[in-house]
C-alpha cells in the first residue's frame, strides 16, 4: 500500500476551469444527457433487500431511482423514493398485516412489464429538446433506454440529470388520472 502525501492549499487561490465544453443545449445531441450502462455502472438494488433498508440507502446515496435485479442480475423493475414513501410502505405493511420492516423491495417496486422505454437507436437520431418533451408529456422522472438488438436495458436518462447539463430547471408534472379528470370536467 502506497502512502499519499498531503499538501496545504494556503497558498492556492485559483480553481482549475476547463477549456472543454460539456454544456448541452436542446438542440444537442440525445446522447449527450444518455447514461449508458455500457460505460457506467446501473445503479442496482437486489430483489430480496427489505424496503426499509433500500429506502436508507437512497437516501444516503442521493439516489432517486436504483433499477431492480435478481440473484443473478436479471433486471426485474425499478424502486424510486416515491414508491418507498414511508406512507406507501405503512400502507402496505397495514394490508398485509405485517411490520414495516418485513417489506421487500418487490413488494414496491415497478414491475418491468408496468415500464415503457425508449429504443436505443432512436435515442441516438434524437436531439435533447425531443428527449425533454418525452419526460415531460409522459410525467416521467427516469427514462429507460433499451437495446431491441442485444436485448439489454441500455441505460437511462434522468430528468435532474438533463436540468444540471442544461442548466434550467425541468418541471415534470405527472399526467392527470382518471379522478382527476373527472372531477375537473364536474
Amino acid at each position: 500500500m502506497r502512502n499519499l502525501e498531503l499538501f496545504s492549499t494556503a497558498s492556492i487561490d485559483h480553481l482549475m476551469w476547463s477549456q472543454k465544453d460539456y454544456s448541452a443545449n436542446l438542440d444537442s445531441p440525445a446522447l449527450s444527457i444518455f447514461t449508458d450502462f455500457d460505460h457506467n455502472q446501473p445503479m442496482v438494488i437486489d430483489s430480496s433487500a427489505s424496503a426499509v433498508d433500500t429506502a436508507g440507502i437512497m437516501v444516503k446515496t442521493h439516489a432517486f431511482m436504483r433499477l431492480v435485479v435478481d440473484k443473478s442480475n436479471r433486471f426485474l423493475g425499478i424502486i424510486t423514493q416515491y414508491e418507498l414513501s414511508h406512507s406507501k410502505m405503512m400502507k402496505l405493511a397495514t394490508k398485509n398485516s405485517c411490520n414495516i420492516n418485513d417489506l421487500q423491495v418487490t413488494e414496491l417496486m415497478v414491475p418491468r412489464d408496468a415500464l415503457m422505454a425508449l429504443d436505443y437507436h432512436q435515442v441516438a437520431t434524437a436531439n435533447v429538446s425531443d428527449v425533454v418533451r418525452a419526460l415531460q408529456e409522459n410525467g416521467l422522472h427516469h427514462m429507460l433506454v433499451i437495446d431491441h438488438e442485444l436485448h439489454h436495458i441500455r441505460g437511462l436518462i434522468a430528468a435532474n440529470d438533463v436540468a444540471r447539463k442544461l442548466n434550467v430547471p425541468i418541471d415534470i408534472h405527472q399526467p392527470p388520472s382518471f379522478s382527476q379528470i373527472f372531477k375537473a370536467t364536474r
